[in-house]
């Protein structure tokens, strides 16, 4: 079973930090300061002969993964892998490469000139995010000896996947029995009765290289998966093959919506019609009024990908 870790942050008050998952596998837990974001960012974290981070979240929540690194007592990093560069993933990378000198950091080759230089990044940023993007935070540089793209990443105990569709520049990590997917396998959450999955198709989406990424990574055998947001699922199989099935549901109703809709009111109708059609989205009842305020913010976003693809293709 998952056990909890705690740490101390005020005199009589507890937070919960860090999740062992599986032994010497680690979820720190990067609360924002934004309705709705308190358990959506998080980073995994492995301690064993090599020690590594999958993901750092944003710089405004940094603070927080020092903070469960130490809690960890993890005197060092071996890698810092980046599934992809968008600053919920990236943005505390500049960052925490200052506490970890020695660390290579390992992402797509796309990704390693906006790292070092992240002024692009960050301007495309705020005009795709707006004020989601000040909240995240700026992202700093990171030093151009520290990363080493994947292509030439080369151990055998790792398996790096490229797995574009989120983003172009996505790549996925296999390790031991682990599969960490990013976003290239969906938007996952477990509420224990019942499942919780959603793309992740923002503008510029490619159905079709997105479809062959879940291939790829259904290649690789029994995996558990591990999800950017927000958990784990001990069978990736059924997973990407629930997450393919979805694709194509989205595709299907939101072709049809866009025949009979209104362009004002498409994307209003595109939501009502996958709510009713996509039982991986009727969980949103479930979910608690500010977490579905925000994941029906990134539903639109994903309908919006899923159009622009549709009226090009």
């Amino acid at each position: 079973m998952p056990q909890e870790i705690w740490y101390e942050e005020k005199e009589g008050e507890k937070r919960m930090n860090i999740v062992e998952v599986r032994p010497h596998l680690y979820r720190i837990a990067l609360p924002q300061k934004m309705r709705g974001f308190q358990k959506f960012i998080g980073s995994w974290v492995f301690d064993g002969d090599c020690t590594f981070v999958v993901d750092v979240g944003p710089k405004s929540s940094f603070e927080e993964l020092m903070r469960g690194l130490k809690t960890l007592n993890l005197k060092r990093l071996d890698f810092i892998f980046l599934t992809h560069i968008h600053i919920d993933h990236a943005g505390a990378t500049g960052s925490l490469i200052r506490h970890f000198p020695q660390s290579n950091v390992v992402c797509h080759e796309s990704g390693v000139q906006h790292l070092v230089n992240p002024r692009r990044l960050w301007e495309g940023s705020k005009k795709t995010l707006g004020e989601l993007a000040i909240n995240y935070g700026e992202i700093d540089p990171v030093p151009e000896k520290n990363l080493l793209p994947s292509e030439r990443f080369n151990r055998m105990d790792f398996k790096v996947i490229n797995t574009p569709g989120h983003a172009a520049h996505h790549i996925s990590l296999v390790f031991g029995d682990y599969l960490f997917a990013g976003e290239a396998a969906g938007v996952f959450f477990d509420l224990g009765s019942r499942i919780y999955l959603r793309p992740a198709t923002p503008v510029r989406f490619m159905l079709g290289e997105a479809m062959g990424s879940v291939d790829r990574l259904l290649e690789n055998g029994g995996k558990e998966i591990c999800y950017a947001h927000s958990g784990i699922h001990s069978d990736a199989r059924q997973m990407l093959q629930r997450y393919k099935d979805q694709l194509c549901c989205w595709k299907e109703v939101i072709t049809e919506q866009m025949e009979h809709s209104r362009k004002e009111s498409l994307t209003d109708h595109c939501v009502a019609a996958l709510i009713e059609n996509d039982e991986s989205l009727r969980v949103l009842e479930e979910f608690t009024e500010e977490d579905r305020e925000r994941e029906l913010y990134f539903i639109r976003n994903s309908i919006e990908g899923f159009i622009q693809y549709l009226k090009t293709s």
